[in-house]
């Protein structure tokens, strides 16, 4: 069932959901006409439960949307987060010595590439994408461990440290935040809601001796649009609701703007800190 609804199209979903609508108000229409006796006040009886109806319909529309609504916020801040963090993270491992510092700048360099290209993929694209930023996960952590060992106790490790991972643990929420969708059956109900709305606003019409098409189908094409705007705040990268990849591409273009770090350029490790030039001074 959830590969049917984020596998379908969402114009697909919207047209059947809009027919399957008008099919249910033709069917309360048929029904009321096979069992109702034209009872006194009938009319006036439908028109009540239909405005019942209709109140506890847009209450639950109202939820489901609270709920896409947050998870397009959630996953929209963390691609903030997931930059700034890896920003930092690449930042403070340049200060490492000559050998570490510029191996795990440039895999952080190649993760950040990675998370781009994971954010703007389409969900089938993703699941390769999210297995290579497992592996360079697996690879950064192990490097910054092989690095830091040295060093462990100084400040200098324990600045690098909570950076490299925060920037890895944000990837894995990232990654379970994507794949964190509303539940299947909230959506079932709020679509048999919908159609037996359709049904009992086509038994209120009969009863009341009204065709009402035109207003039914201005009503159910609102309808049809709430819930596949819904869907689409439910499919981060797959409708025309979109979250913007602009912070992580703007830290890919910054990395690719500034040189990589070098065996020049690279500072000594605090473990071996470099002695004053000649008729200098060293300050702590």
């Amino acid at each position: 069932m959830d590969d049917l609804i984020v596998g379908t199209p969402l114009w697909i979903l919207a047209i059947v959901l809009f027919v399957a609508l008008m099919a249910a108000m033709e069917a309360g229409r048929w029904l009321r006409r096979r069992l109702a006796r034209n009872p006194d006040g009938e009319a006036a009886e439908h028109d009540y439960i239909f405005n019942g109806v209709l109140g506890l319909l847009a209450l639950l529309i109202a939820f489901t949307f609270g709920l896409a609504l947050d998870r397009y916020d959630a996953r929209r801040e963390l691609v903030v987060d997931e930059a700034n963090a890896i920003g930092t993270a690449e930042m403070r491992v340049r200060l490492l010595d000559s050998q570490d510092g510029p191996r795990l700048a440039g895999l952080l360099r190649t993760y950040a590439d990675t998370r781009l290209r994971y954010g703007e993929a389409s969900a089938a694209a993703k699941p390769p994408l999210r297995a290579a930023s497992q592996a360079l996960r697996a690879q950064i952590e192990s490097e910054t461990i092989t690095a830091l060992r040295p060093i462990a106790t100084t400040p200098l490790a324990a600045m690098i440290t909570p950076a490299v991972n925060e920037a890895l643990d944000i990837g894995v929420t990232r990654e379970a935040t994507h794949a964190s969708r509303i539940p299947t059956m909230v959506l079932a109900v709020l679509a048999v809601y919908a159609l037996i709305s359709a049904g009992v606003l086509g038994s209120a019409l009969d009863a009341a001796g009204r065709r009402g098409r035109g207003m039914s189908t201005l009503l159910f094409l609102l309808l049809t649009l709430a819930i596949t705007v819904i869907l689409d705040l439910d499919r981060p990268q797959e409708g025309a609701i979109r979250i913007s990849q602009q912070p992580l591409r703007d830290l890919v273009a910054g990395f690719v703007s500034t040189p990589r770090p070098s065996v020049e350029t690279s500072l000594p490790s605090p473990a071996t800190p470099a002695l004053p030039a000649a008729g200098g001074s060293s300050r702590p």
